[in-house]
Parts: structure tokens; sequence; C-alpha cells
């Protein structure tokens, strides 16, 4: 009865390691045919931000080789649009606001914009309150307009963006807000478009995230 305990412990263990020399021979063909026929999008690890699902089909835009995506990466396409950030690397250079970047690492693109995990509106992948990391004190008493609110309604509720504090109107906010949040009768309003050229212009991306300022 030993005996053939062993020798069918010795075939478990002999079936066990042919199966898994089978399956790595497997994966090494299904990585080289990916390759082979430019199909990389398999290898994506989950699903990628709304503003950027253009790039699953050219990862290079992003990626060399499987090195993680840097700062210099991301500045490729948003350096001109973030030339005015309010919360910009600067700012957390200066001693003052070192301390800050304990709580939240700001200095890196990834730590809020982190590609193939599951994302929250904007492209951040961190949770609505990520704004409390710093700014707890608002709702707690410290901005009297602001006591009370949620904590998760920052950027969520459309009132404020990380990068260009002057997303939000507070005169247009202040001139309506006794008002409801639908009109009683929906409308669009009329519109009368004049065109001053005969063709497009031809595009330009820095022109596009500069809004035509120089």
């Amino acid at each position: 009865m030993t005996r053939q305990s062993g020798k069918f412990s010795a075939f478990k263990i002999l079936s066990l390691r042919t199966a898994i020399i089978g399956v790595v021979i497997l994966l090494f063909i299904w990585f080289g045919a990916a390759f082979a026929l430019d199909q990389r999008s398999i290898f994506l690890p989950g699903k990628t931000s709304d503003g950027h699902y253009l790039f699953d089909v050219s990862c290079n835009s992003c990626h060399e080789g499987f090195k993680p995506v840097s700062n210099e990466t991301c500045n490729r396409c948003h350096e001109a649009e973030l030339a005015e950030d309010a919360h910009g690397a600067k700012k957390f250079r200066d001693p003052r606001w070192a301390e800050l970047l304990t709580r939240l690492d700001v200095l890196t693109c990834t730590a809020c914009h982190e590609e193939h995990v599951y994302m929250f509106g904007r492209g951040v992948h961190l949770k609505p309150d990520l704004c409390m990391a710093c700014h707890q004190g608002l709702i707690e008493g410290e901005l009297a307009s602001h006591t009370g609110f949620s904590p998760d309604g920052c950027w969520t509720a459309g009132c404020h963006n990380f990068h260009d504090h002057r997303s939000i109107s507070t005169g247009f906010i202040r001139q309506h807000l006794d008002e409801p949040p639908m009109l009683p009768e929906p409308g669009l309003p009329q519109r009368t478009v004049t065109a001053t050229v005969e063709t497009a212009p031809k595009p330009d991306l820095s022109d596009e995230f500069l809004e035509g300022r120089s």
C-alpha cells in the first residue's frame, strides 16, 4: 500500500509539473502572438478613463515598454493646459506647504490619475472626499459659507476643479441661489451663429489648450 501511495504521489507531482509547463508555454505563445499581431490591448489590467480611451490601442503614447507613466509623459499633452495650475508643483515646493505632501502627493500626477483602475469622474481614481486631506476645516467652520457641506462634494458637485479654481462662477450661484434646480418650462435658448470664415482653420492642439491666449 505504501509503495502504491508513493507511486501515485510521484505521478501526481509529475502531472502537476507537466500542466504548469504546458500553461507557461501557452502563455508565451499567447504573448508572442499578441506582440506579433500588435494586439497589445489584451494586456490592459483594467478600464481606461473616458478621456484617454483612444490610447487603448496605442500603449506607446503613454508607456515606454512596461515602465510606469511619469509626469513627463503626462506633460506631453497637458503642459500648456496646466500652465496656470492653481495647485501646481511650484506651490508645493514652497516649504510652507511641504507638510501637506505627506497627506496627498500632488507632485505626482498618478497619485490622483492612475489609469486602468476604477475611475471616478474627471479621470480621478481616489475617493471623492480627497479634498478633505487638506481642507477638512472648510466644512467644519473655517468658511461660513461651506459649514456643513458634504466632504465628498467639492468636485463631484461640479463646484471646484483641483487644478483651476476659476472653473466655478460664484457670482452666478449667488444670483440664482433661491431658484429651483429646474425652470418650470425647461427649454434651450435661441442661438444665432454667424460664420466668419469659409474654411475650417488648421487644428492646433497647443492653441486649443490655451484657448486662444498666447
